[in-house]
């Protein structure tokens, strides 16, 4: 099976950004809750998992085909004030 570098370099990038954003802003963020004395940990509850999960397999469904546009730019944009504003009330 043969691969070509954009599908290489896409799965480099998704993976760790993934990876960027569980590991070292989480670690981040516990840090400082815990220098300002609010408890923050890594206990990842159900909103909180199936939005990450949700998240990637967005942004691989909209890379998947290599191109862009402002209609997909619009849409990832949407999605990303979905997910602010049901953090806000949850």
């Amino acid at each position: 099976m043969h691969h070509s570098n954009s599908d290489i370099s896409l799965g480099v990038a998704i993976g760790s950004s993934t990876q960027i954003s569980m590991f070292v802003v989480h670690s981040i963020c516990v840090v400082v809750g815990w220098i300002m004395g609010r408890p923050l940990d890594l206990n990842f509850q159900l909103f909180e998992t199936t939005t990450l999960i949700m998240t990637v397999l967005v942004v691989a469904f909209m890379l998947q085909d290599g191109t862009s546009n402002y209609f997909k730019g619009v849409i990832l944009v949407f999605c990303y004030l979905i997910v602010a504003a049901s953090s806000l009330y949850i």
